[in-house]
């Protein structure tokens, strides 16, 4: 087939997790025969992560975006679109918000709703401010009456990342369960079955090897609820490192260096990690943590279980579905749960184990990436026929 893919970004940029999903989408479907064209934003060379090619044999198409971000992204996708359209036999936007200019038929993927965004932290927004939040209420509450629901209405089929991601567009936004199938994302799982050893490589990062370490990775904005991570740090009973890998929110770094206060000097501030080194930082890992306050897949959980790093996580959108029984679970934007969950896993080392391989076991049956570019094929070929 020939599928035209729609996506924010692409490589050699990467914003978010879901430049993640597609990715592995794209190559995925590539693998197994399909003639695959992204349409991504064009961004400024300062912006790559790192200076790698897309792959092959994957056609990649630059859209001027201007200042409007993944509006203006989806503007211009459905001006490509209406040029090119034609030429393809699939069209799938990577997110359905992306959709919201175009008119045309398209299958679409949803990871999470704006209805999710205004309501995450106890009932309102995530933010970093008063400022903020009430930008996000007015930008949040447009964006899903005039562009979110019109493309989730219009869209031929929806993948949905999770049931609790089908759940909220069928219960909040009309969309019919016949219209939608659950296809969970997947990684190259055996990338994180066998890592380095931990005192060498502790040593490599200059972190200290002996000192229980939790680790988190993530693209930190207010949505990941860091905060309470910043908070639990200051009232376990376990003196741990904590290492936080990934690009930030500039002015939400700042907030989460003030909220330290003591635990400060036990706290590795990396920035983006490239891809190739990321297992190294699971490799000294205790327990994983993922304070999110609103998750529509998650990545770096399928990592940590793949890895066999015990979980600690929320119940923040579909957090909790995704680590299922290998993890610890706590409610949003709790830090004293959130301690008492860290210390238990780093005092109780046969909890620790049962919780790590348990995650083994569910990232290799549920989150290998071949299947999820089979299930998407399989969809593709059902709604040609």
């Amino acid at each position: 087939m020939r599928v035209c893919l729609l996506t924010l970004d692409f490589p050699p940029f990467r914003s978010s997790g879901l430049t993640i999903y597609a990715e592995k989408t794209a190559a995925g479907l590539a693998e197994r025969g399909h003639a695959v064209t992204v349409v991504a934003s064009q961004r400024p060379r300062s912006e790559q992560v790192e200076d790698t090619p897309p792959p092959e044999p994957i056609s990649v198409v630059r859209v001027p975006i201007g200042r409007l971000d993944w509006i203006g992204f989806g503007w211009q996708a459905a001006r490509y679109l209406s040029r090119y359209g034609d030429d393809f036999d699939v069209i799938h936007f990577a997110d359905v918000h992306f959709a919201y200019a175009y008119r045309g038929s398209y299958v679409a993927s949803a990871f999470q709703s704006f209805r999710q965004r205004l309501t995450s932290h106890h009932g309102r927004p995530y933010r970093t401010g008063q400022r903020d939040l009430v930008f996000r209420l007015v930008y949040y509450n447009a964006a899903r009456w005039l562009m979110e629901g019109p493309a989730v209405r219009r869209a031929r089929y929806v993948l949905v990342s999770s049931r609790a991601t089908r759940h909220e567009f069928i219960a909040h936004y009309g969309l019919e369960p016949d219209r939608t199938s659950l296809v969970y994302p997947g990684i190259k799982v055996d990338r994180f079955s066998k890592l380095s050893g931990r005192t060498e490589t502790a040593e490599r990062l200059g972190l200290a090897g002996d000192v229980p370490t939790l680790l988190y990775v993530g693209f930190s904005t207010p949505r990941k609820g860091v905060e309470y991570l910043a908070q639990a740090l200051s009232v376990m009973e376990t003196p741990a490192q904590l290492i936080m890998v990934g690009k930030w929110e500039e002015e939400y770094q700042e907030s989460f260096v003030n909220r330290l206060g003591d635990a400060r000097s036990r706290v590795y501030i990396t920035g983006y990690v490239p891809d190739a080194k990321l297992p190294d930082y699971f490799a000294v890992a205790d327990t994983f943590v993922f304070p999110t306050l609103l998750e529509g897949f998650g990545f770096p959980l399928v990592e940590a279980m793949a890895a066999g790093v015990p979980v600690v996580t929320t119940t923040g959108g579909s957090a909790s579905e995704i680590v299922g029984e290998a993890g610890l679970i706590v409610p949003v934007g709790d830090s004293l749960e959130l301690a008492a969950a860290l210390d238990r896993v780093l005092t109780e080392p046969n909890l620790a184990r049962r919780l790590g391989q348990a995650g083994r076991v569910r990232a290799r049956a549920l989150f290998d990436e071949r299947r999820v570019a089979a299930d998407i094929e399989a969809i593709y070929d059902r709604l040609a026929r």
